[in-house]
């Protein structure tokens, strides 16, 4: 996979983020989570960027810091769930059968249900906190890649080349992984960046619903679910962390758009 200089530049932006996340929180422990009743509901200064919170907390200190939480703690969804999911769909389209059919099913049981809903479910069952809404998330989110793995699965499964590749002698397995896994590779990356974004936006709902990650804990649902109360006299508090999660989201997003059009022309040239 070769990257352009567009997606460059967003993967530059989002290190940045994450890098000065890390430095905030090294640095600035007390802003964090210590509370200035003196400053509370400061509107946007130069002292304060983004205003202050209802117990006098710095928000663009507490924005920042929030992205370290937000964005890795997605990375770990996408990956626990796309690996699952994509692991699950090739052996249910490589074997077919029983298999596939069992495996399938439990995949459309999941589906027939909306994914937040199970996700809410899920967590309040383990009892809300960060690791609970991450295993809820995963749980919820694995199926979509199945299917998708699936799908690529059989249809390289007909190629010459796993019939070639099994008059070899090679295992499965080592027909899964040499062969078939680097030929739908390019699809399953688009589906994991695409999905990155619904499960950020999924972390944040859960800890806006009280679910997910739980306050002081600097967290971008968090701490637009702790601004919800002074939307009119401080929109500041809500705001700035829903214009994170815009950024981000829309970055992922370009940089998932931009790898599907290098993959559509590369197959436009091939055929």
């Amino acid at each position: 996979m070769k990257l352009n200089r567009k997606q460059w530049m967003i993967i530059i932006v989002i290190a940045c983020l994450l890098l000065c996340s890390v430095l905030m929180e090294l640095m600035l422990p007390k802003i964090i989570s210590e509370s200035n009743l003196a400053v509370r509901l400061q509107a946007p200064s130069m002292q304060h960027f983004f205003g202050t919170d209802a117990f006098g907390r710095d928000v663009f200190v507490r924005t920042i810091v929030a992205a370290k939480l937000s964005i890795l703690s997605t990375i770990v969804i996408v990956v626990v769930a796309g690996g699952f999911g994509i692991f699950v769909g090739m052996i249910s389209g490589y074997m077919g059968g029983l298999l596939d059919e069992v495996l399938m099913a439990i995949c459309d049981l999941f589906l027939a249900f909306p994914q937040m809903l199970i996700a809410i479910a899920i967590a309040g069952i383990l009892g809300g906190g960060l690791h609970n809404a991450m295993i809820a998330l995963a749980i919820s989110d694995w199926m979509l890649f199945a299917r998708l793995a699936r799908s690529a699965t059989l249809k390289e499964k007909s190629e010459l080349y796993v019939t070639a590749a099994k008059f070899a002698g090679l295992s499965d397995i080592e027909i899964l992984l040499r062969h078939i896994l680097p030929n739908i590779r390019n699809v399953m990356i688009v589906t994991l960046t695409l999905n990155f974004a619904n499960m950020l936006l999924s972390l944040a709902g859960l800890s806006f619903l009280g679910i997910g990650v739980k306050v002081p804990t600097p967290e971008w649902g968090s701490m637009i679910s702790e601004g919800r109360q002074y939307l009119t006299s401080a929109p500041w508090i809500s705001l700035f962390p829903c214009l994170f999660i815009f950024i981000t989201v829309f970055l992922i997003n370009q940089f998932a758009k931009t790898f599907n059009n290098q993959e559509e022309e590369r197959n436009e040239t091939m055929d």
